[in-house]
């Protein structure tokens, strides 16, 4: 079923290739919304991302609406025609993705800390690249095979979408926002 949607989205403009678009700062806001429609969580994430190499490191810095923190490290290996290998601390495994067209789909699995117990939990994550340079992000989160809930966030490359307390708290000036460059997309 992933290379059918993937292939339905071949076409799609603009190109999406994450080596790219995440090149230094981008931010995202985001929810988590349980299977029964039920929004469980807001956070909003702040990433630097660089290319060393064939590797596109991704550093992430997750605030979550308690004002709780968190960080992510990926380093994804950029691999031929256009497929990906991505590590992370919290994974089990690789996560394996594709770009095609404006899409860019990955899945992993990972330990999800939940109300302090680690899940083992699967995500089929997909990235859409907009016109106006920003990503949509839906992530279907899964245990044994049940849905748990679908994590819905944007992406922009200017800092308009996060809060100016979460800019503060990451001590992240505000004059970083800019707008998204045709090199990013």
């Amino acid at each position: 079923m992933r290379e059918a949607l993937q292939k339905r989205y071949t076409q799609d403009q603009p190109v999406l290739t994450i080596e790219q678009y995440f090149q230094g700062m981008t931010y995202a806001r985001g929810e988590f919304v349980d299977r029964f429609g039920n929004i469980r969580n807001h956070f909003e994430v702040i990433m630097k991302g660089s290319t060393e190499g064939d590797e596109l490191i991704l550093d992430e810095d997750f605030i979550y609406e308690d004002g709780s923190t968190s960080n992510r490290l990926w380093k994804i290996k950029i691999l031929a025609d256009r497929h990906y290998e991505g590590r992370a601390s919290d994974l089990i495994g690789l996560a394996t993705g594709r770009s095609q067209g404006n899409t860019f789909n990955w899945t992993y699995e990972m330990n999800l800390p939940i109300k302090g117990i680690n899940w083992r939990v699967k995500f089929d994550d997909w990235l859409f690249l907009q016109e106006n340079g920003q990503i949509l992000n839906i992530a279907d989160v899964s245990k044994w095979g049940f849905t748990l809930g679908t994590l819905n966030f944007y992406f922009s490359k200017d800092c308009s979408l996060i809060s100016a307390s979460s800019l503060e708290k990451l001590q992240i000036p505000d004059a970083e926002s800019s707008s998204p460059s045709e090199d990013a997309q």
